[in-house]
């Protein structure tokens, strides 16, 4: 699993050993340290593609000979974050132990535009904020990333993005998936009756007659032949991957590397297709009687094999 880089500009990390401890304890963030403000500009400007957030220690800035200095290399920090937002929107917030900027908590959040901690008294509340920040930037990186994916309905788009979450992070061995998949699946096959291009009500344990029915030659005037392929590869390693069978199996061990890649791309030429379809009152009921006809021409060729 790959890890979420976050910029902490911290000129005295070993003083802050809890917080770097209980921030990468789970491996899924590693913190870079910088220590100063050019060092930081540097960082961010060779590489803000790879960040997820940023944490600013305002004494990493302070100049003891001008407040008006310390304030500047602050913000110079911040101004390069904004600035480089085109390439990767990242969010970020002071982590200080500074008590100037901690009286006015308010005032900082206004002048500053961003949150305010207390690295004496409030670390937990700071790494509770950037597992937060961290987890939104995922969420609106992959939700970019296959934004024509989510558009078909609200209610797989949480399951939906944990399946990209794992495709994402690269966890090819992560049988978990086909559960994930095939429960966006028992939806799909729902959507499809409801919308009347199915003739096959789901039942919550009929997702192969659903496949099937889909996936017959005569829907082909409907349904194109690689989406019809694509229903029949999801369902059927979606179907086996999620009751610990050999697919299960071979997928934990190595032996199928592209498999859970396969199978989600699959997934998802489903769900971009089906919102070709129009869902206007009269085209749904117009699809139901298409579908209709082509089940009534289906029973009759099976009565004369």
């Amino acid at each position: 699993m790959s890890k979420s880089l976050v910029l902490w500009v911290e000129n005295e990390p070993e003083r802050l050993k809890n917080f770097k401890r209980d921030i990468e304890e789970d491996d899924t963030i590693e913190l870079v340290i910088r220590k100063d403000a050019e060092t930081a500009v540097q960082y961010l400007m060779d590489n803000i593609e790879k960040l997820s957030a940023a944490v600013l220690d305002i004494e990493s800035f302070i100049n003891p000979n001008s407040e008006e200095e310390t304030k500047t290399s602050f913000c110079r920090v911040r101004d390069c974050i904004q600035k480089l937002a085109y390439r990767n929107p990242i969010e970020y917030f002071a982590f200080t132990g500074k008590g100037k900027y901690l009286e006015d908590v308010k005032g900082f959040r206004e002048e500053y535009q961003c949150e305010i901690f207390d690295k004496n008294f409030q670390g937990i509340e700071a790494e509770d904020y950037l597992r937060a920040i961290v987890d939104r930037h995922i969420i609106a990186r992959i939700s970019g990333k296959y934004k024509a994916a989510f558009g078909l309905s609200s209610d797989i788009q949480m399951d939906l993005l944990k399946i990209l979450m794992i495709l994402e992070n690269h966890e090819y061995r992560n049988a978990d998936v086909y559960n994930k998949i095939r429960k966006v699946l028992d939806w799909v096959m729902g959507y499809c009756y409801e919308i009347g291009l199915s003739q096959v009500e789901f039942t919550g344990t009929n997702l192969n007659d659903c496949s099937k029915f889909l996936g017959n030659p005569l829907m082909l005037e409907i349904i194109p032949a690689y989406v019809q392929r694509s229903f029949h590869s999801a369902v059927t390693i979606a179907n086996e991957g999620s009751h610990r069978l050999k697919i299960d199996q071979d997928t934990k061990d190595g032996i199928a590397p592209y498999l859970v890649q396969s199978t989600v791309f699959e997934l998802l030429n489903i769900l971009i297709w089906l919102q070709t379809l129009s869902t206007e009152e009269g085209d749904i009921e117009a699809r139901k009687r298409q579908t209709q006809a082509i089940l009534e021409e289906m029973e009759v060729m099976r009565t004369r094999r």
